[in-house]
């Protein structure tokens, strides 16, 4: 450990730091994302109670573990945090700023920490600023205005409807399942009493060092403007009741302190009682609740709302329980089952190969059935592994309203960032390679798209300009679009550009599909000035060359005025695939399946030569063709063939044929990389291990297809 601090408790706290830093980032990426949504919601009280919870377990992990510098860094901000939550400070631009470069600075911070080094980074300056702040103080937040609800609430004097979030609901669960209690205490005032509010505050003073507050009602700012005579609060802890009643009422002006179970409390039901019979005593399980009815359940201390979700509670479909797994070994787990395919594939041809000579033998026949059965096991077991290397795109796309509301301070542009389809789950190869191609492409549709206020206003837009960042699924591929209402790509200024450097010729004639695709030519940029966002003719073609290497495809809809939508198009999964195999000359190659559409049998003499690409008319369509012998530069036998087979293969709208000498048919194959040496060979995604124990090169369908259809 570094700092100098470690505790000389006899305990090493190496063992801990792995957890220490997940936890810590976790913290502080709920830190980031929840300040972005306190700029636009400042009112949120609850939402800068839950800040000031994460920057507190932030400041007590990092005091345990003894870094002294992120305990003071996150002190200030947690005293800033406080004076916001108290309503004696404004929530302002300027405090969310300070705040995103606390986060900032805990991110480098931890950096350190991970390296194994001495914490260097520079904090005294951030936290000198935070402290001025919180000293010299702002104008005060106005009164929070009563909601009807809370007015109901506070007319009940027992029967409280906490109505808990989904966060407050993960806080009891957790109490619950490490052998906690869950209390609900009602807190009378005395009569004639003054500053109630105050009198609140000191009762959850007495109670924070015995346990944790996780809900008051009414809350402060309502016990400030409101007659009320009681008020109530949910407590997790360890303490017997007694000593928690005895401690509330050594507080002047309290009358009254009942305590009872929160489970227990008939309050959270209407007049029917959805208890279940027969539940195990410590055996917590996953609320589910509704506003409406709210039941309890005394033996396993949770509630329901019908005896339909009883049954998925008893099937024990409510509990996950998750296990953080260091990436190496899942990849190491994956790696061996990727054996085991191509061990099994090995076996079927073995067991193939024998059938063709001993037909009749009965050993043959039952080694056959018993690839059949290994077959069956090894999909179900291909298809539980390959789940372990989905992740949710919203872990890439959640650095984005960050992004997005930085570029907004620095150009003066008002911007929305819709996030849409989080959820969509795509390989961790291919989440941890999108997150640069995508920032460009921001970068490009905040500078190069949405237009200033002014000039949105001038135009009769709103002054407020949208961009999407969206995610699907399409097939057997995961589609991502960013788009935006700005002005669109000025097709005439693109092609200028592309006159001035010799990228098209003038009597060169182009739709506006193929003058759009040219801001992805290196160095390609149309910016007329040079700014920290875009216009150093850096950006487009590094987005095209990284999803080229992922295997995917970008493509731009665009319309003068209107926006533009970039849509990338990716594969689901690049470690185990099903793929056609091909024969070209007397070499084999890999189609992956999910490419493919269709495979055809066609007369050379249909295929015509149109601006010198071979083309065959398709249902009535044109179909571009590439020869593989062609483009691999295989030798080709003299002798003319009257018909060859195609294979169609397409990405998106994008369709083309590739054509081969024969079709062998459909295998599983794993994908193995070919080495920093050959890797980024043009049409080749990688290599695999056939039965035999041939090599065999897999096709790289995305970049075939733009080499052939952009170029």
């Amino acid at each position: 450990m570094s700092q100098g601090d470690k505790n000389n408790t006899g305990i090493d706290l190496e063992d801990f730091l792995e957890f220490f830093l997940l936890d810590s980032q976790e913290q502080v990426e709920k830190l980031g994302s929840g300040l972005l949504q306190l700029e636009r919601d400042g009112e949120n009280i609850a939402l800068v109670n839950e800040l000031f919870r994460s920057a507190h377990s932030l400041k007590g992990a990092s005091g345990t573990m003894g870094f002294t510098p992120i305990v003071e860094l996150t002190h200030a901000a947690e005293d800033l945090l406080d004076k916001l939550r108290q309503g004696k400070l404004l929530v302002t631009n300027e405090i969310i700023d300070v705040l995103l470069a606390v986060t900032d600075k805990v991110k480098l911070m931890l950096a350190n920490v991970e390296q194994r080094v001495d914490i260097t980074e520079e904090y005294s300056p951030l936290k000198d600023l935070m402290n001025v702040i919180v000293e010299t103080g702002a104008t005060a937040q106005p009164e929070f205005s009563v909601s009807k609800t809370a007015e109901v609430r506070k007319r009940v004097p027992t029967g409280v409807d906490f109505a808990l979030t989904p966060v407050e609901w993960g806080i009891m669960d957790e109490a619950l399942i490490s052998g906690k209690a869950v209390y609900q205490i009602e807190v009378l005032f005395a009569p004639n009493t003054l500053m109630k509010a105050v009198r609140a505050v000191m009762v959850i003073q007495r109670l924070e060092p015995l346990g944790r507050v996780v809900k008051i009602l009414p809350s402060i700012e309502e016990l400030e403007a409101d007659t009320a005579e009681r008020f109530h609060l949910l407590y997790i802890t360890i303490e017997p009741p007694e000593e928690i009643r005895a401690d509330v009422l050594e507080v002047s002006e309290i009358s009254e302190v009942r305590i009872k179970h929160y489970s227990q409390s008939d309050s959270f039901a209407s007049n029917k009682d959805f208890s279940f019979p027969g539940a195990k005593i410590n055996e917590p399980k996953k609320s589910v609740m509704n506003q409406g009815d709210k039941a309890d359940n005394e033996h396993s201390q949770q509630s329901f709302t019908a005896p339909a979700a009883a049954d998925s509670q008893e099937n024990g479909a409510n509990q996950v329980h998750t296990i953080r797994v260091d990436t190496v070994r899942m990849d190491n787990l994956i790696n061996l089952v990727g054996e085991m395919v191509i061990t099994r594939t090995r076996l079927v041809k073995i067991g193939n190969d024998l059938k063709a000579n001993n037909d009749s033998d009965p050993l043959v026949n039952g080694l056959n059935e018993t690839n059949v059965y290994l077959g069956r096991l090894m999909s179900d077991l291909q298809e539980s592994v390959m789940r372990l290397r989905m992740v949710p795109v919203g872990t890439v796309f959640s650095r984005y309203p960050r992004l997005v509301r930085d570029f907004c301070r620095k150009t003066g542009k008002k911007i929305e960032l819709v996030v849409k389809g989080e959820e969509t789950e795509l390989d961790k190869t291919v989440i941890e390679m999108i997150g640069d191609p995508l920032t460009h492409i921001i970068r490009n549709s905040v500078d190069h798209g949405i237009e200033l206020p002014e000039e949105r206003i001038a135009a009769g837009k709103p002054e407020v300009g949208t961009i999407t960042l969206d995610a699907y699924h399409e097939g057997n591929h995961i589609a991502i679009t960013v788009s935006d209402n700005g002005a669109g790509l000025d097709i005439e200024k693109i092609y200028k550009k592309g006159l001035e450097k010799g990228l098209i010729g003038e009597r060169e004639e182009m739709s506006e599909k193929d003058i759009a695709n040219l801001i992805f030519l290196p160095g390609f940029s149309t910016a007329d000035k040079i700014t920290d966002i875009s216009g150093r003719g850096v950006g487009m073609d590094v987005v095209k060359k990284a999803l080229n290497n992922l295997g995917g495809l970008i493509d731009i809809k665009t319309k003068k005025g209107e926006g533009t939508s970039f849509i990338i198009r990716l594969p689901l999964t690049l470690a185990i695939i099903q793929a056609l195999l091909v024969e070209v000359g007397k070499e084999i190659y890999a189609v992956p399946l999910s490419s493919v559409i269709e495979t055809l049998l066609v007369q050379t003499s249909e295929i015509k030569t149109v601006g010198g690409l071979p083309m065959v008319q398709l249902r009535g369509n044109t179909l571009p063709l590439i020869s593989l012998k062609e483009k691999f530069d295989l030798h080709d036998s003299d002798k003319t063939q009257d018909e060859v087979f195609v294979v169609v293969v397409g990405l998106g709208d994008k369709v083309i044929g590739l054509v081969v000498d024969e079709l062998q048919g459909q295998q599983e194959i794993v994908i193995k990389t070919l080495g920093e040496y050959l890797n980024g060979l043009p049409g080749i995604a990688g290599a695999t291990i056939l039965g035999d124990g041939k090599v065999t090169l897999i096709l790289d369908i995305g970049s075939l297809i733009q080499d052939i259809l952009i170029n």
